[in-house]
């Protein structure tokens, strides 16, 4: 991996059946399927020069276009320190005194997933990749959170790891603060699973906001291969004000 490109796809092709798509996780990359012919042709024009120099591999596959599939391990990689999502004070304050809502973990897989797709522009969460994690969810690697008003879905968040990298994959809200409140819940949820580092894929706005830093990605593939277990995460029925008590170390 240490010539592989840092701001350009790793690989294109491959498949997207279960164990592949583990295994990249496994191996720092993560996969992000075209939905459409015009993404495909936008990666055509975005990454065959990085193809045609060799940086970027192409991968055995059973698609008509490889570039149907891309595979990324960006270079540094934004993640955030367990214990290290953001903890904003008007938040804290709206769960300790305000928010009444339960949350539940691996309760509705599908429907989060369905709920993280929906609306999504470009569709990177296709019918594949999620029946992909639908078995990955059954067999222990991924898992949901649900934030509940009532009986209510108002958020959700989906994510899988292994070892010590936990990696906080998508999130959906119906309600304002809903999906920062089910990545706090997985944050708390995962508390003596020994996750040391959350990995957030994508360096953004946002995901500074949530906490995350550069790391290089040789000290991130450092740690993700000090494990390889499936990460649990604790189950149950939860208040969601529980988490307002919650501090950001330091």
């Amino acid at each position: 991996m240490d010539s592989a490109p840092a701001d350009a796809p790793v690989a294109i092709g491959g498949r997207l059946d279960p164990a592949t798509i583990l295994g990249g996780y496994r191996h720092g990359t993560y996969p992000m399927p075209a939905a459409t012919a015009a993404d495909i042709e936008v990666n055509h024009a975005l990454y065959e020069d990085s193809v045609a120099s060799g940086a970027t591999v192409v991968l055995d596959s059973p698609l008509p276009d490889p570039y149907a599939l891309v595979w990324w391990s960006p270079d540094p990689r934004p993640v955030i320190p367990y214990g290290g999502l953001a903890k904003a004070r008007s938040l804290m304050k709206l769960l300790r005194n305000r928010l009444t809502w339960t949350t539940t973990a691996n309760q509705d897989f599908a429907r989060v997933l369905a709920e993280c797709r929906r609306d999504r522009v470009p569709e990177w969460l296709t019918t594949e990749l999620c029946e992909g994690m639908m078995v990955l969810n059954e067999l222990g690697w991924a898992h949901s959170v649900e934030v509940w008003e009532d009986d209510e879905l108002v958020g959700g968040a989906i994510g899988i790891g292994a070892g010590e990298v936990f990696v906080l994959d998508t999130c959906f809200h119906r309600r304002s603060n809903a999906s920062k409140v089910a990545l706090l819940d997985m944050e708390h949820r995962l508390a003596g699973a020994g996750v040391t580092l959350l990995d957030v894929e994508w360096d953004s706005d946002r995901s500074r906001r949530l906490g995350a830093g550069p790391l290089p990605r040789h000290e991130f593939l450092a740690t993700l291969a000090r494990g390889s277990d499936p990460i649990p995460l604790a189950g149950g029925v939860e208040p969601a004000r529980r988490l307002g008590f919650l501090r950001t170390p330091g």
